[in-house]
């Protein structure tokens, strides 16, 4: 079983993904966040610092990823990737946020099956690139994903990854594990599942639905236990050493957004998103988010931050 750790746009960028590496690993590929792509003549490497090698530990599988509508324009900057090394490059399709879609970008371009399969004849022409695609079952039901697939079918991608959920729901609800078994039933290309494994059950859950599946996404699940992935491939961490390895993992990302960001609000709003996830390890009642949340300067953070790892915190 491959396990991905899903794009999350502004979290699970190079820092971030390198401390995890670090820390936690267990993770076969990681899905960088999206880099929406534009008409432009030159595609600079200011567009893609994130994926650049020299930022990114050579240790990991990294797989950029693109929103974009326009096939000309994805080719440009798929092949400007593509001479960074990359051989492999994702197409989101899935993006579920108004902002994007009303774009008829990401989710908003499945209820358009003419214009993906314009975009792939263009995209996957005389390519020197594999590409994959991420999607949702459709973007308002289920019928909108049946009808992709039936595009995607025709085009020689690398693989298919579908999040068990229409666009408009984002993330709220359950996942539709029924809509996902008949749209992957339809798909001709390997298959990944993405949405809501939270704990070891929920993996186990739908693998034993899902006995063919050779590979997972993890999103959410991993940013809120990032011993998960570890879990899943048979490595439990002891439950006394997982409050010194996030801590560890936790001060090497402050540091390192520390030396990218200016100003202590900026620093402390990075930090409230790091928490937003996996706070629930150690703050079931939310105390612990409501005192980050006012936090504004630096010190006060660490302050708050430094009680929590002395006071004989345990991981639930």
């Amino acid at each position: 079983m491959k396990l991905y750790l899903a794009p999350l746009q502004a979290m699970t960028t190079a820092g971030y993904r390198n401390a995890f590496a670090k820390y936690f690993g267990n993770i076969d590929a990681y899905y960088a966040p999206f880099i929406a792509s534009s008409d432009i003549t030159k595609v600079s490497n200011k567009l893609l610092k994130d994926i650049l090698p020299e930022n990114n530990d050579k240790s990991l599988i990294l797989i950029p990823q693109i929103l974009g509508n326009d096939g000309n324009q994805f080719k440009a900057y798929a092949c400007a990737i593509s001479d960074m090394g990359y051989r492999e490059i994702n197409w989101n399709i899935g993006c579920p946020f108004p902002m994007v879609t009303n774009k008829k970008r990401g989710a908003g371009l499945l209820p358009y099956p003419d214009m993906i399969d314009r975009f792939l004849y263009t995209a996957c022409s005389n390519s020197t690139y594999t590409i994959t695609v991420k999607m949702r079952l459709g973007l308002n039901d289920t019928e909108e994903g049946f009808k992709v697939m039936d595009v995607l079918n025709q085009y020689p991608l690398g693989g298919v990854i579908i999040h068990a959920r229409t666009g408009k729901q984002m993330y709220d609800g359950k996942v539709d594990i029924d809509g996902f078994e008949l749209l992957a039933s339809q798909c001709r290309h390997e298959i990944t599942y993405n949405g809501d494994i939270f704990t070891y059950e929920d993996f186990l859950a739908i693998i034993s639905r899902f006995p063919k599946l050779k590979s997972i996404m993890l999103g959410r699940g991993a940013l809120s236990d990032p011993f998960l992935p570890s879990a899943i491939k048979g490595h439990k961490t002891p439950s006394e050493n997982k409050i010194k390895i996030v801590r560890q993992f936790h001060d090497e990302i402050f540091q390192y957004y520390r030396q990218k960001l200016s100003g202590d609000k900026h620093l402390c709003d990075k930090m409230k998103e790091f928490w937003h996830y996996i706070h629930v390890h150690f703050d079931q009642s939310g105390k612990l988010m409501k005192k980050i949340k006012k936090c504004h300067r630096i010190s006060d953070y660490l302050e708050i931050i430094n009680q929590l790892f002395q006071c004989d915190a345990k991981w639930i």
